[in-house]
């Protein structure tokens, strides 16, 4: 571990490498073991009281990563490389981070023997160049309208599992997929995933239209047949004066206040002077015609389904059920947004702003209860593309290990409607392109041979994972996949369910995206050289040291190391984790 406070060159270049390298391997190491889909479940969990702790159990790189916590800058670069892949394609993260900590061992390997690091960046750029013109040979063309094509791609991104049927829910993946893929790039946040526990996972379905997690208010109608949506991002409150006490001056602007749970403090917008008893009739009276105002635009525009971002006070009620109007306060932006696409609606943000126009259209609003908790679904919205994943689990756990998968899922099938290619899965690929990439290496008399070599060892580590992962021998599979690929099997891989070699992976539905797989090599590649040119450390000046160097922290005492302790302390002290992991 190297600390903050070393000035540079405390510590030698080489030691800096040693550690850059060790790093490497152990997040290599770390996520080696959950390739494939029956690999293993990592457990993450924090130094808190037993009451408080939220452990984390999933198989999924991306939401592994997201939630690590490191101490070393190294870290923090693989991290910031995973995560980033993870944004763009949704899917590969573990792969990449085998393939990035396998490149950088191998590659300082070739250092020690003497190759400049240079070389071997050269010699990495080269191969792959090389391995995507292979992918790109052997890949399939499909359609983006098969369903089967897109159902086996589902399959092959989903963990084998004893609490889902494959089959189910990788229909349920592609028909969400499907109805948002008519805008490019496809974002596949568009697709509401909402986890309730209390059920069991085959109950998962794929619903039509929007759900938010908000429940009407009190007696309020609970069902609405053609409805006419309003989203409101202001405040149904009364307007509360200031409190003024002693000789305190008056502000020109008072801004209303909000909290960041979505919750109001009041408006304060004016200010109320009491001379006599007889004017508290007058000022109520007043506040009532001003929330009178404030209602009216609401209650006159035809809506009778109201979305409010923020509160709603109990007096607003009254007016809301003499006219029939469905309410629901709190509702979280995101939700507005999801309804503004849906709908059609336009979010208003001052009460004088609604009219007809900005209203939204649905053909049913109904609450619904599932597992005791209150859902609204917005159904037969005119944008048919709007839907929602709800997923079914019996406990907390089962969901964090389904909702990862899904989303990983998801993200397959969204890079096949933008590029319809598909690889052979189960370490085909790699394996056709190590193959390869050792003929190519033999056509290269420059050192750079070393390392186009060293990039098809790292390769077999995928297939070798797969292997060990489902229970099998590695360097058996290994030799067995050598051997078939060498007589022009492209197609021979590793079925992990069955625990074998199978000749042909595309028979068997083994199928990866072209674009995750062949993205997950350049950022591997991409971090992998940016860890090999990094020679030495030096620690810039910190803020520890600007605040040692004031004047009055001089006088006080507080010295570069007092303060550094200081910050110590507070990093180290516990923190309280928010619960509700499961939406990534």
């Amino acid at each position: 571990m190297i600390e903050e406070v070393l000035p540079p060159g405390e510590v030698p270049p080489e030691e800096i490498q040693h550690a850059n390298k060790i790093v490497c391997e152990a997040f290599s190491d770390m996520f080696r073991s959950i390739l494939g889909p029956i690999a293993s479940k990592k457990m993450l969990t924090s130094e808190m009281t037993k009451e408080e702790v939220v452990e984390l159990v999933s198989s999924s790189g991306y939401t592994l990563l997201k939630e690590l916590r490191y101490d070393h800058p190294t870290a923090d670069i693989l991290t910031e490389s995973g995560i980033a892949l993870g944004d763009a394609v949704g899917d590969g993260v573990a792969t990449m981070l085998v393939l990035l900590g396998e490149l950088v061992r191998r590659g300082f390997e070739l250092r020690d023997m003497g190759i400049h690091q240079n070389t071997v960046a050269h010699g990495y750029e080269m191969a792959l160049e090389h391995a995507r013109s292979v992918l790109k040979e052997i890949s399939l063309e499909v359609d983006a309208k098969d369903d089967e094509t897109l159902r086996k791609v589902a399959r092959t991104a989903l963990k084998k599992s004893d609490y889902w049927d494959e089959n189910e829910l990788a229909g349920i993946i592609v028909e969400a997929i499907k109805r948002i893929s008519d805008k490019k790039p496809i974002d596949v946040d568009d697709v509401l995933i909402e986890a309730k526990s209390g059920g069991a996972v085959k109950e998962t379905s794929l619903v039509d239209g929007v759900l938010i997690d908000r429940e009407v208010l009190d007696d309020l109608p609970t069902s609405v047949e053609d409805a006419k949506v309003a989203l409101l991002d202001f405040p149904i409150e009364h307007w509360e004066p200031a409190r003024i006490t002693g000789r305190k001056a008056l502000k020109e602007e008072f801004p209303r206040k909000r909290s960041k749970a979505g919750e109001t403090e009041g408006a304060t917008g004016f200010f109320f002077k009491m001379t006599s008893p007889n004017a508290i009739k007058a000022f109520y009276e007043k506040r009532r015609e001003m929330f009178e105002e404030l209602l009216k635009p609401i209650l006159e525009s035809g809506a009778n389904v109201v979305c409010c971002r923020w509160g709603i006070d109990e007096e607003a009620i009254d007016y809301f059920r003499k006219e029939g109007i469905m309410v629901m306060k709190r509702v979280k932006f995101t939700d507005l947004q999801r309804l503004e696409r849906a709908t059609g609606a336009k979010i208003v943000k001052k009460p004088e702003e609604l009219t007809a126009e900005k209203l939204g259209k649905a053909g049913r609003v109904v609450q619904r209860d599932l597992a005791g908790v209150k859902y609204v679904f917005f159904e037969d919205c005119p944008q048919k593309k709007a839907c929602a994943i709800l997923i079914r689990g019996v406990s907390n756990r089962v969901l964090e290990g389904i909702v990862g998968e899904v989303k990983s899922a998801l993200n397959a099938v969204a890079r096949v409607f933008e590029e319809p290619r598909v690889l052979p899965g189960g370490g085909a690929a790699e394996i056709e392109c190590a193959l390869r990439l050792r003929k190519f290496a033999r056509s290269v008399p420059r050192k750079e041979q070393f390392a186009i070599e060293a990039f098809a060892d790292a390769l077999e580590e995928i297939p070798k994972a797969l292997a060990r992962n489902c229970g099998m021998d590695a360097l058996d599979s290994l030799t067995a996949l050598r051997a078939a690929h060498a007589s022009g099997n492209v197609n021979a891989g590793i079925s992990a369910l069955e625990k074998e070699v199978v000749a042909d992976v595309v028979e068997r539905g083994i199928l990866d995206a072209f674009v995750v797989k062949e993205q997950a090599l350049i950022s591997a590649v991409e971090g992998a050289i940016g860890m090999l040119r990094i020679h030495d450390l030096h620690i810039a000046k910190s803020e520890v040291e600007k605040e040692a160097e004031d004047v009055e922290a001089q006088i006080a005492g507080r010295t570069k190391e007092w303060i550094m302790k200081e910050r110590r302390a507070k990093m180290r002290a516990p923190k309280k984790i928010v619960r509700g992991r499961l939406k990534y």
